[in-house]
């Protein structure tokens, strides 16, 4: 098999300047502004700081609290297998 490019269609009626593609400095990622500095202006606050802190500790308590449910639950149902099979 030959690795001729020439059989490959050539497209040039796009490019992706026409879309906008190539200057992406000011672009967002999921955490906000790339660039430093131009960042939200209530970044430095403490107090926004303290609440994203305590929204974070909530996040951990309910996993914690879902960890237990599902691991009750397979319990539950351990035993009650194990009962089945004992015949109790």
């Amino acid at each position: 098999m030959d690795n001729n490019n020439s059989s490959l269609p050539k497209y040039s009626c796009c490019s992706y300047s026409e879309f906008g593609f190539t200057d992406r400095s000011n672009s967002y990622n999921f955490n906000g502004p790339t660039q430093k500095g131009s960042g939200f202006c209530a970044a430095n606050d403490p107090e926004l700081k303290r609440k994203k802190r305590i929204k974070a500790y909530n996040v951990f308590t309910v996993e914690a609290k879902v960890k237990t449910s599902v691991r009750n639950g397979f319990k539950w149902i351990k035993n009650k297998f194990g009962d089945i099979r004992n015949g109790v």
